[in-house]
């Protein structure tokens, strides 16, 4: 038997981590164990709605504060409903984004001051910290050739619509969260190749959690 672990994948969109998470699940499932895998927002029903709003290329008036209230309540659904009652169970959930998204987007994409949610933060989300966060870091010319393919593709939502600025205001956020907790973070070049950025996630699975 095993405990439940929570590991969370982070970045700027198109980044890749949804790929790697995808790949890690695959990795664990054939290690033996059970994996949920998951997402923000849109991890459950209700999150589904939530997400249905806060993507819509057509809710340009949707206020900034309103946005990360719904992130927030996305989350403590998310969290009650879905992550921990599977960690109780024995299985390592994978959930693409977490709390780290919500202070790198919306507190210093959108300079939004956090401490009006620190009570609600401190109490319903912080005592869940993830066991493991994986952060894929890519270059800017990187996410505009990457955002532009999927603008191509029609898959374009409305976060990816930002400046330039905006996302490399997030992208610092993410570094300076990651110097913050360097025993959680493990950061990795999102630019190398699909198997070896996998292989560096397996290392840090079976050295920060002795997974095997």
């Amino acid at each position: 038997m095993y405990s439940g672990k929570l590991i969370t994948f982070e970045g700027l969109d198109g980044c890749g981590k949804s790929t790697q998470l995808e790949k890690t699940k695959d990795w664990l499932n054939n290690q033996g164990y059970t994996v949920l895998k998951t997402r923000e927002p849109g991890g459950t029903v209700i999150g589904q709605q939530i997400r249905s709003i806060l993507l819509n290329l057509e809710h340009e008036e949707l206020q900034a504060e309103s946005e990360l209230l719904l992130y927030l309540a996305d989350r403590i659904q998310h969290l009650q409903e879905s992550i921990l009652p599977a960690k109780s169970a024995g299985k390592i959930v994978l959930c693409d984004r977490f709390h780290d998204s919500t202070v790198a987007y919306q507190g210093y994409g959108r300079g939004l001051n956090l401490s009006s949610i620190e009570s609600i933060v401190s109490h319903c989300i912080k005592p869940y910290a993830p066991d493991l966060t994986i952060l894929l870091t890519i270059s800017p010319e990187t996410i505009a050739s990457r955002l532009d393919r999927r603008q191509k593709q029609a898959e374009k939502d409305r976060l990816d619509l930002e400046s330039h600025s905006f996302f490399a205001r997030v992208a610092q956020g993410f570094q300076e969260l990651a110097a913050a907790e360097p025993e959680r973070f493990v950061c990795l070049n999102g630019e190398q190749e699909i198997e070896v950025i996998q292989n560096e996630i397996i290392d840090a699975l079976q050295q920060r959690l002795q997974i095997c």
